[in-house]
């Protein structure tokens, strides 16, 4: 039987060549569009999701502003002021906290030897490389002993380090920042990074221990504070009480929802990763739409097929073949139909990903292809989601003449 039904394809596929490879065409097109569409989506989604991490995953900065309501006998516009002792002491008060910094940040004038840049300076402690990923690719990151003896060193970013001293090395050496030496401790690891507040990227960027930063420039107040929760489905639980912390212990009313900037990375991330699922079910429904038209040809082909063998299935209603089995006859090679061209559009999505990939890794520096959009690969999730579709649309487009087929009259069909 099996061998009967394959003849029949076959049959019906070598028949009418130029038709056959025309309806083929669609479904690979079709089935070749959605899985290019779908891994193209899933790739700048985790490529973009990839450079938000590159500020840090999960963190919360909190900015230091100005009252909008009176309390407790103090006017509505009083500067909010936070010193780096104070966020260093809220662990003790707020449960919850994995990692706090204070922040300092400002413009400096950065030189070594002719090389002169303006470029951001931050004041931080040793907690700040795991929260900000600023990982030292040379040498090391700030430590507990360079907080307490002030010591003037600071930790640089790759690209601050490329401008400043080229192709020799760093660490060790000694930097001017407005005037003040520095030794360079280490520098940066080359990050992907999309987003930033107060200054410049990481890569431009020099930091050094926040009790340098307060003795150079007599810096009472922090610019902002930055904390990673240590159970991440509490963040907004941990952060509103480190705000009800701060506005006793400053002297602000806690339902005052200006007197603290609060950034959470994490309700972003949310709403980034929702914007990219949406993005990627837009390019898969785009690439349906193609498929569609592939299945509409499947649909046509297999009407002609049910007109072209109407006597043949008279004889076989007329000598007792059951409609089901009818139906199925014809559902079966629409299927087939489908499949056939499914393998193929996937070979050739599978062929085209294949070549991306080589010319991605190739290809090197910041502005790459890859950094942007990332590596579009044939992830099971791409695989799966194809699939469906192509079974979804064959369904559809071989259950139409299928029926036709199944219903035929067998009196009428012997006239014919």
């Amino acid at each position: 039987m099996i061998a009967t039904f394959f003849r029949n394809l076959f049959r019906d596929l070598v028949r009418q060549p130029l038709r056959t490879a025309l309806t083929l065409s669609g479904v690979v097109w079709g089935t070749f569009s959605v899985v290019l569409l779908l891994a193209f989506g899933d790739s700048v989604s985790k490529a973009q999701i990839k450079r938000f991490h590159g500020m840090g995953q999960g963190i919360v900065l909190v900015f230091p502003s100005r009252t909008t309501l009176p309390w407790q006998g103090f006017l509505r516009g009083k500067a909010v002021r936070i010193t780096p002792e104070e966020v260093e002491a809220i662990p003790d008060k707020v449960p919850g906290i994995e990692l706090i910094s204070p922040e300092f940040v400002g413009s400096r004038l950065i030189s070594y030897g002719r090389a002169e840049f303006r470029n951001t300076v931050r004041g931080v402690n040793p907690q700040f490389e795991r929260m900000r990923n600023t990982i030292a690719e040379k040498g090391r990151f700030i430590d507990p002993e360079d907080m307490a003896a002030r010591k003037r060193v600071c930790f640089i970013g790759d690209v601050l380090a490329t401008d400043l001293f080229g192709t020799d090395e760093p660490v060790g050496k000694a930097v001017f920042i407005d005037g003040v030496p520095f030794t360079v401790i280490g520098v940066m690891r080359t990050k992907l990074q999309n987003s930033n507040y107060n200054g410049q990227r990481d890569e431009r960027c020099a930091f050094i221990p926040w009790t340098t930063y307060a003795s150079l420039y007599g810096t009472k107040f922090v610019s902002n504070i930055i904390f990673r929760p240590l159970e991440l489905t509490r963040s907004k639980a941990v952060t509103e009480d480190v705000k009800v912390h701060l506005s006793k212990l400053i002297g602000f009313s806690p339902a005052d929802p200006d007197a603290l900037g609060i950034w959470d990375t994490l309700d972003f991330e949310k709403q980034f990763t929702t914007f990219f699922l949406a993005f990627t079910i837009f390019l898969g429904v785009i690439g349906s739409f193609t498929l569609l038209v592939g299945g509409v040809g499947v649909a046509s082909i297999m009407r002609v097929v049910v007109d072209e063998r109407t006597r043949e299935i008279g004889v076989k209603l007329a000598v007792g073949a059951r409609r089901r089995t009818i139906l199925w006859q014809f559902f079966s090679e629409s299927l087939a139909l489908m499949a056939i061209g499914g393998l193929a559009g996937f070979g050739l999505a599978a062929g085209v990903l294949t070549a991306v990939k080589v010319f991605s890794q190739r290809a090197s520096g910041d502005m790459t292809f890859a950094t942007f959009i990332g590596i579009p690969v044939l992830n099971p999730l791409v695989v799966v989601s194809t699939v469906l579709i192509l079974i979804a649309i064959g369904v559809i487009s071989g259950i139409i003449p299928a029926r036709t087929a199944a219903s035929t009259d067998p009196i009428e069909a012997l006239r014919k």
